[in-house]
Protein backbone atom coordinates (compact mmCIF):
# COMPACT_ATOMS: atom_id res chain seq x y z
CA UNK A 1 0.00 0.00 0.00
CA UNK A 2 1.27 3.48 -0.83
CA UNK A 3 2.51 5.55 2.08
CA UNK A 4 0.55 8.83 2.04
CA UNK A 5 1.31 12.22 3.56
CA UNK A 6 -1.36 14.92 3.34
CA UNK A 7 -1.75 18.43 4.71
CA UNK A 8 -5.53 18.00 4.81
CA UNK A 9 -5.87 17.66 8.58
CA UNK A 10 -2.86 19.79 9.55
CA UNK A 11 -3.29 23.20 11.10
CA UNK A 12 -2.09 26.23 9.14
CA UNK A 13 0.95 26.61 11.39
CA UNK A 14 1.96 22.96 10.87
CA UNK A 15 1.63 22.79 7.10
CA UNK A 16 4.90 24.27 5.95
CA UNK A 17 7.31 22.68 8.48
CA UNK A 18 5.68 19.25 8.32
CA UNK A 19 5.62 19.29 4.53
CA UNK A 20 9.29 20.27 4.43
CA UNK A 21 10.07 17.36 6.74
CA UNK A 22 8.08 14.92 4.58
CA UNK A 23 9.84 16.06 1.40
CA UNK A 24 13.29 15.70 2.99
CA UNK A 25 12.42 12.20 4.15
CA UNK A 26 11.06 11.11 0.77
CA UNK A 27 13.89 12.47 -1.39
CA UNK A 28 16.84 14.20 0.32
CA UNK A 29 17.42 17.46 2.25
CA UNK A 30 15.95 20.43 0.38
CA UNK A 31 15.05 24.03 1.19
CA UNK A 32 11.44 24.89 0.40
CA UNK A 33 10.11 28.26 -0.80
CA UNK A 34 6.38 28.64 -0.09
CA UNK A 35 4.17 31.29 -1.68
CA UNK A 36 3.55 34.11 0.80
CA UNK A 37 -0.10 34.74 -0.05
CA UNK A 38 -1.74 31.33 -0.44
CA UNK A 39 -2.65 28.65 2.09
CA UNK A 40 -0.40 25.75 1.18
CA UNK A 41 -1.83 22.29 0.50
CA UNK A 42 -0.08 19.11 -0.52
CA UNK A 43 -0.48 15.36 -0.92
CA UNK A 44 2.40 12.90 -1.32
CA UNK A 45 2.03 9.18 -2.13
CA UNK A 46 5.06 6.88 -2.09
CA UNK A 47 5.43 3.37 -3.55
CA UNK A 48 8.55 1.43 -2.53
CA UNK A 49 9.77 -2.03 -1.53
CA UNK A 50 12.47 -3.30 0.80
CA UNK A 51 14.12 -5.26 -2.02
CA UNK A 52 14.98 -2.32 -4.31
CA UNK A 53 16.22 1.21 -3.59
CA UNK A 54 13.98 2.62 -6.33
CA UNK A 55 11.06 4.78 -5.19
CA UNK A 56 8.05 6.07 -7.09
CA UNK A 57 6.01 8.96 -5.74
CA UNK A 58 3.14 11.18 -6.80
CA UNK A 59 3.46 14.72 -5.50
CA UNK A 60 0.51 17.10 -5.67
CA UNK A 61 0.80 20.58 -4.19
CA UNK A 62 0.10 24.25 -4.60
CA UNK A 63 2.81 26.63 -5.83
CA UNK A 64 6.22 25.73 -4.43
CA UNK A 65 9.97 26.05 -4.93
CA UNK A 66 12.67 23.55 -3.92
CA UNK A 67 16.40 24.26 -3.77
CA UNK A 68 19.45 22.19 -2.89
CA UNK A 69 22.67 23.70 -1.58
CA UNK A 70 26.28 22.48 -1.51
CA UNK A 71 25.98 22.02 2.26
CA UNK A 72 22.94 19.78 1.82
CA UNK A 73 24.69 17.75 -0.88
CA UNK A 74 27.69 17.23 1.40
CA UNK A 75 25.43 15.57 4.00
CA UNK A 76 24.37 12.75 1.67
CA UNK A 77 25.52 9.20 2.28
CA UNK A 78 25.08 8.37 -1.42
CA UNK A 79 24.21 10.21 -4.61
CA UNK A 80 20.60 10.09 -5.81
CA UNK A 81 18.79 11.29 -8.92
CA UNK A 82 15.19 12.32 -9.49
CA UNK A 83 13.19 11.94 -12.68
CA UNK A 84 10.25 14.36 -12.58
CA UNK A 85 7.19 14.16 -14.83
CA UNK A 86 4.86 17.22 -14.61
CA UNK A 87 1.22 16.31 -15.19
CA UNK A 88 -0.65 19.57 -14.61
CA UNK A 89 1.55 22.65 -15.13
CA UNK A 90 5.02 23.70 -16.24
CA UNK A 91 8.05 23.15 -14.01
CA UNK A 92 11.32 25.09 -14.02
CA UNK A 93 14.66 23.47 -13.24
CA UNK A 94 18.05 25.17 -12.89
CA UNK A 95 21.33 23.28 -12.46
CA UNK A 96 24.95 23.74 -13.58
CA UNK A 97 24.14 27.20 -14.96
CA UNK A 98 21.36 25.93 -17.24
CA UNK A 99 17.59 26.44 -17.05
CA UNK A 100 14.90 24.06 -18.31
CA UNK A 101 11.18 24.72 -18.65
CA UNK A 102 9.29 21.44 -18.88
CA UNK A 103 5.62 21.28 -19.84
CA UNK A 104 3.26 18.36 -19.18
CA UNK A 105 4.13 15.79 -21.83
CA UNK A 106 7.81 15.82 -20.94
CA UNK A 107 10.12 14.84 -18.12
CA UNK A 108 13.46 15.96 -16.71
CA UNK A 109 16.42 14.29 -15.03
CA UNK A 110 17.77 15.97 -11.88
CA UNK A 111 21.13 15.27 -10.27
CA UNK A 112 20.86 15.23 -6.51
CA UNK A 113 24.64 15.34 -6.11
CA UNK A 114 24.87 18.98 -7.24
CA UNK A 115 23.04 22.17 -6.18
CA UNK A 116 19.86 23.04 -8.07
CA UNK A 117 16.56 24.91 -7.92
CA UNK A 118 13.19 23.47 -8.97
CA UNK A 119 9.89 25.35 -8.88
CA UNK A 120 6.39 25.71 -10.32
CA UNK A 121 4.18 28.80 -10.21
CA UNK A 122 0.76 27.11 -9.93
CA UNK A 123 -0.83 23.94 -8.57
CA UNK A 124 0.91 20.87 -9.91
CA UNK A 125 0.74 17.08 -10.04
CA UNK A 126 4.07 15.25 -10.51
CA UNK A 127 5.39 11.74 -10.88
CA UNK A 128 8.81 11.57 -9.21
CA UNK A 129 11.06 8.52 -9.72
CA UNK A 130 13.98 8.39 -7.28
CA UNK A 131 17.12 6.55 -8.39
CA UNK A 132 19.93 6.06 -5.86
CA UNK A 133 23.28 5.76 -7.61
CA UNK A 134 23.65 2.16 -6.43
CA UNK A 135 20.56 1.22 -8.45
CA UNK A 136 22.22 2.31 -11.68
CA UNK A 137 25.19 -0.09 -11.35
CA UNK A 138 27.26 2.06 -13.70
CA UNK A 139 24.56 1.95 -16.40
CA UNK A 140 24.33 5.74 -16.80
CA UNK A 141 27.65 7.49 -17.21
CA UNK A 142 28.12 11.25 -17.33
CA UNK A 143 24.84 11.94 -15.55
CA UNK A 144 25.30 15.70 -15.96
CA UNK A 145 24.64 15.29 -19.70
CA UNK A 146 21.04 14.31 -19.02
CA UNK A 147 20.19 17.41 -16.97
CA UNK A 148 20.45 19.57 -20.10
CA UNK A 149 17.27 18.45 -21.85
CA UNK A 150 13.54 17.98 -21.46
CA UNK A 151 12.69 14.47 -22.65
CA UNK A 152 9.55 13.63 -24.62
CA UNK A 153 6.92 11.70 -22.64
CA UNK A 154 4.32 11.70 -25.43
CA UNK A 155 5.81 9.09 -27.77
CA UNK A 156 8.16 6.13 -28.13
CA UNK A 157 10.16 4.99 -25.09
CA UNK A 158 9.48 8.16 -23.10
CA UNK A 159 5.74 7.48 -23.32
CA UNK A 160 6.25 3.83 -22.38
CA UNK A 161 8.25 4.90 -19.31
CA UNK A 162 5.59 7.32 -18.06
CA UNK A 163 2.81 4.81 -18.75
CA UNK A 164 4.77 2.27 -16.70
CA UNK A 165 4.90 4.68 -13.75
CA UNK A 166 1.12 5.11 -13.86
CA UNK A 167 0.54 1.36 -14.17
CA UNK A 168 2.97 0.67 -11.33
CA UNK A 169 1.07 3.01 -9.01
CA UNK A 170 -2.32 1.66 -10.07
CA UNK A 171 -1.45 -2.04 -9.64
CA UNK A 172 1.20 -1.93 -6.92
CA UNK A 173 -1.08 -3.10 -4.10
CA UNK A 174 -2.33 -6.05 -6.17
CA UNK A 175 1.19 -7.49 -6.47
CA UNK A 176 3.42 -9.35 -4.03
CA UNK A 177 6.87 -8.07 -3.05
CA UNK A 178 8.80 -9.70 -5.91
CA UNK A 179 6.36 -8.39 -8.52
CA UNK A 180 6.54 -4.89 -7.03
CA UNK A 181 10.32 -5.08 -7.27
CA UNK A 182 10.01 -6.09 -10.93
CA UNK A 183 7.60 -3.24 -11.73
CA UNK A 184 10.07 -0.65 -10.44
CA UNK A 185 13.06 -2.34 -12.10
CA UNK A 186 11.27 -2.48 -15.45
CA UNK A 187 10.45 1.22 -15.22
CA UNK A 188 14.15 1.88 -14.61
CA UNK A 189 15.16 -0.23 -17.62
CA UNK A 190 12.76 1.65 -19.89
CA UNK A 191 13.95 5.01 -18.55
CA UNK A 192 17.58 4.13 -19.30
CA UNK A 193 16.68 3.09 -22.84
CA UNK A 194 14.76 6.34 -23.35
CA UNK A 195 17.68 8.43 -22.12
CA UNK A 196 20.29 6.58 -24.18
CA UNK A 197 18.08 6.72 -27.27
CA UNK A 198 18.01 10.53 -27.31
CA UNK A 199 20.47 11.71 -29.95
CA UNK A 200 20.71 15.17 -28.37
CA UNK A 201 22.64 13.68 -25.48
CA UNK A 202 25.06 11.85 -27.75
CA UNK A 203 25.56 14.85 -30.01
CA UNK A 204 25.59 17.54 -27.32
CA UNK A 205 28.38 20.03 -27.99
CA UNK A 206 29.08 20.08 -24.27
CA UNK A 207 29.74 16.34 -24.11
CA UNK A 208 33.45 15.62 -24.20
CA UNK A 209 35.00 13.08 -26.52
CA UNK A 210 35.42 10.44 -23.82
CA UNK A 211 31.74 10.64 -22.91
CA UNK A 212 30.78 10.26 -26.57
CA UNK A 213 32.94 7.17 -26.92
CA UNK A 214 31.52 5.66 -23.73
CA UNK A 215 27.98 6.25 -24.99
CA UNK A 216 28.73 4.43 -28.26
CA UNK A 217 30.47 1.59 -26.40
CA UNK A 218 27.51 1.18 -24.05
CA UNK A 219 25.10 0.96 -26.97
CA UNK A 220 27.21 -1.60 -28.78
CA UNK A 221 27.71 -3.77 -25.68
CA UNK A 222 23.95 -3.72 -24.97
CA UNK A 223 23.33 -5.04 -28.49
CA UNK A 224 25.99 -7.76 -28.12
CA UNK A 225 25.40 -8.68 -24.47
CA UNK A 226 24.27 -12.21 -25.33
CA UNK A 227 27.41 -12.92 -27.38
CA UNK A 228 29.72 -15.10 -25.24
CA UNK A 229 32.66 -14.23 -27.51
CA UNK A 230 32.34 -10.48 -26.94
CA UNK A 231 35.84 -9.15 -26.24
CA UNK A 232 37.74 -5.85 -26.04
CA UNK A 233 39.16 -6.19 -29.55
CA UNK A 234 35.70 -6.61 -31.06
CA UNK A 235 34.27 -3.71 -29.07
CA UNK A 236 37.17 -1.40 -29.90
CA UNK A 237 36.96 -2.16 -33.61
CA UNK A 238 33.20 -1.69 -33.74
CA UNK A 239 33.38 1.63 -31.86
CA UNK A 240 36.38 3.07 -33.71
CA UNK A 241 38.87 3.22 -30.82
CA UNK A 242 42.01 1.33 -29.86
CA UNK A 243 41.94 -1.42 -27.25
CA UNK A 244 44.31 0.62 -25.12
CA UNK A 245 42.04 3.66 -25.25
CA UNK A 246 39.00 1.46 -24.54
CA UNK A 247 40.52 0.28 -21.26
CA UNK A 248 41.66 3.83 -20.45
CA UNK A 249 38.06 5.06 -20.77
CA UNK A 250 36.91 2.53 -18.19
CA UNK A 251 39.80 3.30 -15.85
CA UNK A 252 37.95 6.51 -14.93
CA UNK A 253 34.70 4.69 -14.09
CA UNK A 254 33.71 2.55 -11.07
CA UNK A 255 34.24 -0.74 -12.96
CA UNK A 256 36.64 -2.18 -15.49
CA UNK A 257 35.23 -3.10 -18.91
CA UNK A 258 35.03 -6.79 -18.00
CA UNK A 259 33.39 -6.09 -14.63
CA UNK A 260 30.83 -3.80 -16.22
CA UNK A 261 29.87 -6.34 -18.90
CA UNK A 262 29.54 -9.08 -16.29
CA UNK A 263 27.29 -6.89 -14.12
CA UNK A 264 25.09 -6.02 -17.10
CA UNK A 265 24.74 -9.72 -17.92
CA UNK A 266 23.92 -10.64 -14.33
CA UNK A 267 21.26 -7.92 -14.17
CA UNK A 268 19.75 -9.16 -17.45
CA UNK A 269 19.54 -12.71 -16.05
CA UNK A 270 18.02 -11.36 -12.81
CA UNK A 271 15.28 -9.56 -14.75
CA UNK A 272 14.55 -12.75 -16.68
CA UNK A 273 14.28 -14.78 -13.48
CA UNK A 274 11.64 -12.38 -12.17
CA UNK A 275 9.74 -12.21 -15.47
CA UNK A 276 6.69 -14.55 -15.28
CA UNK A 277 6.72 -14.76 -19.08
CA UNK A 278 10.27 -16.14 -19.20
CA UNK A 279 10.22 -19.95 -19.13
CA UNK A 280 13.88 -20.66 -19.93
CA UNK A 281 15.76 -22.90 -17.53
CA UNK A 282 18.32 -21.05 -15.43
CA UNK A 283 21.24 -22.46 -17.38
CA UNK A 284 19.65 -21.53 -20.71
CA UNK A 285 18.88 -18.04 -19.45
CA UNK A 286 22.49 -17.60 -18.38
CA UNK A 287 23.67 -18.73 -21.82
CA UNK A 288 21.14 -16.37 -23.44
CA UNK A 289 22.99 -13.50 -21.80
CA UNK A 290 26.52 -14.57 -22.65
CA UNK A 291 27.57 -16.86 -19.78
CA UNK A 292 29.30 -19.92 -21.24
CA UNK A 293 30.70 -21.19 -17.92
CA UNK A 294 27.87 -22.26 -15.60
CA UNK A 295 30.07 -22.60 -12.52
CA UNK A 296 31.41 -19.07 -13.02
CA UNK A 297 27.87 -17.78 -13.53
CA UNK A 298 26.68 -19.41 -10.30
CA UNK A 299 29.54 -17.91 -8.27
CA UNK A 300 29.15 -14.46 -9.83
CA UNK A 301 25.37 -14.40 -9.34
CA UNK A 302 25.59 -15.34 -5.67
CA UNK A 303 28.34 -12.80 -5.07
CA UNK A 304 26.44 -10.00 -6.81
CA UNK A 305 22.93 -10.61 -5.43
CA UNK A 306 23.74 -12.43 -2.16
CA UNK A 307 21.39 -15.27 -3.16
CA UNK A 308 21.14 -17.99 -5.80
CA UNK A 309 19.37 -17.78 -9.14
CA UNK A 310 17.01 -20.54 -7.98
CA UNK A 311 16.01 -18.48 -4.94
CA UNK A 312 15.24 -15.46 -7.12
CA UNK A 313 13.12 -17.53 -9.50
CA UNK A 314 11.26 -19.14 -6.59
CA UNK A 315 10.32 -15.69 -5.29
CA UNK A 316 8.57 -14.52 -8.44
CA UNK A 317 4.76 -14.57 -8.63
CA UNK A 318 3.13 -17.55 -10.32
Amino acid sequence: MAHTVSTRHWSDSERQPRWAQAIGSAYFPLSLEFAASDRFSGNLQIWETASTPLTLSRLRSSQLGYSRSKAQVSEDQQACYLVTVPRRSEVHFEQDGRALHCQPGGFIFERGDAPYRFHYASDNDLWVFKLPEQALHGQLRGAERYTRFCFDARRALGRVFVDQLAMCAARFDECDASARHMLLEQALSTLLMALRDDERVLNSESSNLAALHLQRIERYVEQQLGNPDLNPQQIAQACGVSVRYLHKLFSNTPYSLGEWIRRRRLEAVHRGLLDPNCHLAIGALAMRWGFSDQAQFTRSFRQHFACTASEVRASRPT
